[in-house]
């Protein structure tokens, strides 16, 4: 502990020693439970008087910065954070000066979101084949079209476009979106269901839950679910339920026992090409879903993210199509089938929480982009959106054919797949003794990089299980990169010794 003492100085001697023992502990160089010298060895060693440095003792002892243990000597208090600048200058705490403030603690605001995002790759980044997002394919952006009906906009600009619009949201769009979720079975007649559009799904789904829970209130889950959505509840500090999947959607039977309990006010489900499974909630489960839904009056929230993005067969009608009882929330969103920038989605809420939720989305945001929104209905009222998505779910056929048929030669014995009918990645099953964050390590260093379970489970626990997403990757970059990957798997399998080298939990991807 070196200090100083000038002599010269109007400040007296003891303040300089409180004040410098104190910024010390501040700082951190003289952290809980370091001993620092006594009374008479501080004395010695500054030349000064015993009773100086006493003085100085004191007032830091006041301040529960030091203590003194009998017999022992005297140390830093073990609850240093009590030590703040206001404290530190004067005794008057209001009456020092400003640049004596202490300084924010942000710490306690703080919440774990190392998961966010998966981390860049270490090794091989330029090479890498990246099975990771679930997104749509840049390459298949319609460009030309967007900036035609932009321009046209731009030119000829209106009013409304850069005005405060309503919250609802451009009226054209809303009514686009009515007629298509009647089409889709949905009752959208006056005073039954109404749409309200968002800034993208995570705006959405977030307003509905500030809306309909109280504090302490909890979700019902998949297990495992869209690591958005759980990155949404963990920022909002809302805790949740995990339900597990089964090949026919969530388990309602579980989530039956769950909702005896009363603790769990909102259901949360994504029942059409669930994202990471891809599995299809049964017709069943979802008339149990409802029925329990309606037994503990407990509003259903339905994010129907890829209905669009069908393969083969029909696409079931939303969840919401089947609720005449007013408890499901359908969030849709564009993001996923169109352009992930653009950021619109919509609400279909019972027509009874519809203004509600309006005044919500005003007190919040008061409005969207009108430009933005004027700029999707007019490129849907052209025709355009209907092409884009012929064209872009012909091509997610071909590349989701290709992984289908990559897996089906490739994949080890004990790993297995079900092939998904919509959407845009696939759920693999491994080995019980395999796990999906020491296995993402060796894969990486082969050059290929997928979605670790341990990012969709609620728990944030690894699993023997990974996603893979083949929207952005053509055809030959999905043969190469399951070849490679399968290659990594059959690997682990036969050396599972291999896997200790790697990460063993998804927070050492950080580090």
């Amino acid at each position: 502990m070196n200090l100083t003492i000038d002599k010269s100085s109007k400040e007296p001697a003891y303040e300089q020693i409180r004040r410098q023992i104190a910024q010390l502990v501040r700082d951190g160089l003289l952290p809980a439970g370091s001993k620092i010298p006594s009374v008479r060895e501080l004395a010695r060693s500054l030349g000064i008087s015993v009773k100086t440095v006493r003085s100085a003792y004191d007032e830091l002892s006041a301040s529960s910065i030091i203590e003194t243990r009998q017999g022992s000597g005297t140390y830093i208090a073990e609850r240093p954070d009590v030590v703040t600048r206001s404290n530190l200058g004067t005794r008057d705490e209001m009456g020092g000066p400003l640049k004596d403030l202490p300084p924010m603690r942000w710490e306690p605001y703080y919440f774990r979101s190392e998961f966010f995002g998966m981390p860049r790759s270490k090794s091989h980044t330029n090479g890498m084949i990246r099975f990771t997002q679930a997104s749509p394919d840049p390459a298949l952006f319609p460009f030309e079209r967007i900036k035609q009906i932009a321009t046209t906009m731009l030119w000829y600009p209106k009013e409304f476009f850069f005005d405060r619009g309503h919250p609802q949201g451009y009226q054209p769009l809303v009514e686009h979106l009515e007629k298509e979720m009647a089409l889709a079975g949905v009752p959208m007649a006056e005073g039954e269901n109404d749409i309200i559009l968002t800034s993208g799904f995570q705006r959405a789904l977030a307003l509905v839950l500030d809306l309909i829970l109280h504090p302490g209130q909890k979700v019902a889950v998949e297990t495992p679910t869209f690591s958005g959505l759980l990155n949404l509840l963990i920022a909002k500090r809302i805790e949740y339920v995990p339900i597990p999947m089964t090949p026919d959607g969530m388990d309602t039977e579980f989530l039956a026992g769950v909702l005896d309990q009363g603790e769990v006010r909102a259901v949360i489900t994504i029942p059409t090409y669930h994202n990471p499974t891809g599995v299809t909630l049964s017709q069943a489960r979802r008339e149990h879903l409802l029925r329990l839904a309606a037994r503990h009056r407990v509003p259903v929230i339905e994010d129907d993210w890829g209905r669009l993005l069908r393969y083969e067969g029909e696409a079931p009608p939303p969840l919401k199509a089947m609720d005449p009882g007013g408890y499901v929330i359908h969030v849709g969103t564009f993001s996923k089938v169109f352009l992930p920038g653009l950021r619109i989605g919509w609400v279909t809420t019972p027509a009874a929480l519809a203004i509600p939720l309006v005044r919500a989305k005003a007190g919040g945001d008061v409005g969207d982009s009108f430009f933005l929104q004027a700029m999707l209905h007019e490129f849907i009222l052209k025709g355009h959106f209907d092409k884009h998505i012929r064209r872009s779910v012909k091509e997610y056929k071909r590349r989701r054919n290709a992984m289908v048929s990559a897996l089906s030669e490739h994949l080890p014995a004990g790993c297995s797949f079900v092939e998904p009918r919509g959407g845009l990645s696939i759920w693999v099953e491994l080995p019980p003794e395999i796990r999906s964050v020491p296995l993402l390590s060796m894969a990486r260093e082969a050059g290929v990089e997928f979605l670790p379970a341990a990012f969709c489970m609620p728990e944030r626990q690894d699993a023997p299980a990974l996603r893979l997403s083949f929207s952005r990757n053509n055809v030959e970059e999905i043969e190469s990169g399951i070849l490679i990957l399968c290659s990594v798997i059959a690997d682990a399998i036969e050396h599972p010794e291999r896997l200790k080298g790697g990460a063993q939990g998804y927070e050492d991807l950080y580090k």
